[in-house]
C-alpha cells in the first residue's frame, strides 16, 4: 500500500480523524453511562464473589486457548512474509508479531501502537520499512476480511442472535433516550446484509484472481493480495476469533444453557460494534453488546466473566508484551555498548 503524504495531511483528513476522535468519546461515555444504569445495583463484592466461583480449572484451560489464540496470530505475519520473499526466522517473527498484538489489543490505534512496534522490531532485523508497511497492510486486510466473513455468516445464518442483541440494547439504550431503528430488528433485513457482506467478501476473492489487484482511492493505493493467500488468512482468522469465543466459552457457568455457537455469534457481533466505535479496546461497548446478547445469562457472574476474560486475553498478554519489548530495547543497547 503506498501513501501520499498530502493526502495524510490534508486538512479534510484531519477534521475526519478528529470527528471519528470525538465520536469514540461520545460513543465510550454513552456505553459506560448504560453499562452503570443497568448494573448499578451490583456490587463490586458480589462481582468478586461471581469471579471466585468460576473453577481454577476451566481458567487454567482459558488460559491455554488464549496462549494457543496468540499463536495463530503469529501467522498473519508469517503469511505476510512468505508472500513478500522475505526469509526471517520464525522465532523472531513471533516474538515481534505477539508483542505488537498484545501491545495493540489493549491500547487500540493499531496504527500506533501494533505497527511502531512492528516497525521498531522488525526495522531492527534489516527489513526495509516499506515492506514493513506491507506487512501491517497484509495483516490488517486478513483480519478485516476474516472478521467481514464471520459477521457475514453470523447474520445470515443465525440472525435471531442479532434480533436478540439489538432489542436488549434498545431496553438499554432507552435510558439515554436513543431507539434502535426497527428495521436493525427485523430477522429478513439482517439475514439480507448478512447474505450481501458475504456475496461482497466471495467477490473480492474472486476478483483479486492469481496475481491479486490494485485499487486507487484519491491518493490511496490498495493492495488485495492473491485469492489464495486471502482464503487462508480468512481460515486463520476464523480459527483466532473461534478460540477467542471458546476463552469467553469456558469461562461461563456450565448450567447456563448458553452454547458455544450463541457465544460465538455474541462475541463476534460485540467485536464488530467494538471495532466500528473506534473505542480503545472497546472498553465498554464490548462489555454493553456482550450482556445485550446473551441476556439469559445473569448479570453480575457475566460482569464477572468479562472482567476476567478482560484480564486474561487483554492485561495479562499486555504486562508481558511491555517486558518483551522494554527487555528488548534493553539488549539492544546492551549489544551496541560492545
Amino acid at each position: 500500500m503506498s501513501i501520499n503524504l498530502k493526502t495524510v495531511i490534508n486538512p479534510k483528513a484531519i477534521l475526519l480523524r478528529g470527528v471519528l476522535f470525538l465520536l469514540a468519546l461520545v460513543i465510550f461515555v454513552l456505553a459506560i453511562k448504560t453499562l452503570y444504569t443497568i448494573t448499578h445495583s451490583i456490587s463490586l463484592s458480589e462481582i468478586f464473589l461471581a469471579i471466585e466461583q468460576i473453577p481454577n480449572l476451566d481458567i487454567f484451560w482459558a488460559l491455554l486457548v488464549v496462549a494457543f489464540g496468540y499463536l495463530v496470530l503469529t501467522l498473519y505475519d508469517t503469511i505476510a512474509f512468505k508472500h513478500m520473499n522475505i526469509a526471517l526466522p520464525f522465532k523472531k517473527v513471533a516474538f515481534t508479531s505477539f508483542t505488537a498484538y498484545a501491545i495493540g489489543h489493549t491500547i487500540g490505534l493499531a496504527i500506533l501502537s501494533a505497527s511502531g512496534v512492528r516497525f521498531r522490531m522488525y526495522g531492527v532485523n534489516k527489513i526495509r520499512p516499506e515492506n514493513i508497511a506491507n506487512v501491517v497492510w497484509l495483516v490488517s486486510m486478513a483480519f478485516t476480511f476474516g472478521i467481514t466473513t464471520l459477521v457475514s455468516l453470523s447474520l445470515a445464518f443465525n440472525p435471531e442472535a442479532t434480533v436478540t442483541m439489538m432489542n436488549q440494547l434498545d431496553l438499554q439504550l432507552a435510558e439515554v433516550s436513543i431507539d434502535i431503528p426497527d428495521f436493525l430488528r427485523n430477522a429478513s433485513v439482517i439475514r439480507s446484509l448478512g447474505l450481501g457482506l458475504l456475496a461482497m467478501v466471495a467477490g473480492l476473492i474472486a476478483w483479486s484472481g492469481r496475481q491479486g489487484r490494485h485499487i486507487q482511492v484519491k491518493g490511496w493505493r490498495f493492495d488485495l493480495p492473491p485469492a489464495t493467500m486471502m482464503i487462508k488468512q480468512i481460515i486463520i482468522s476464523i480459527v483466532d476469533l473461534a478460540s477467542v469465543a471458546f476463552v469467553l466459552y469456558l469461562l461461563l457457568p456450565h448450567d447456563a444453557g448458553v452454547g458455544y455457537f450463541t457465544v460465538f455469534s455474541a462475541f463476534i457481533q460485540s467485536m464488530i460494534l467494538a471495532i466500528l466505535s473506534h473505542v480503545p479496546g472497546g472498553l465498554g461497548v464490548f462489555e454493553l453488546t456482550m450482556m445485550a446478547s446473551l441476556p439469559t445469562v445473569d448479570k453480575t457472574y457475566l460482569l464477572a466473566v468479562l472482567l476476567v476474560f478482560r484480564l486474561l486475553y487483554y492485561l495479562l498478554p499486555f504486562f508481558l508484551a511491555v517486558l518483551f519489548f522494554i527487555g528488548h530495547e534493553v539488549w539492544l543497547r546492551w549489544l551496541r555498548q560492545d
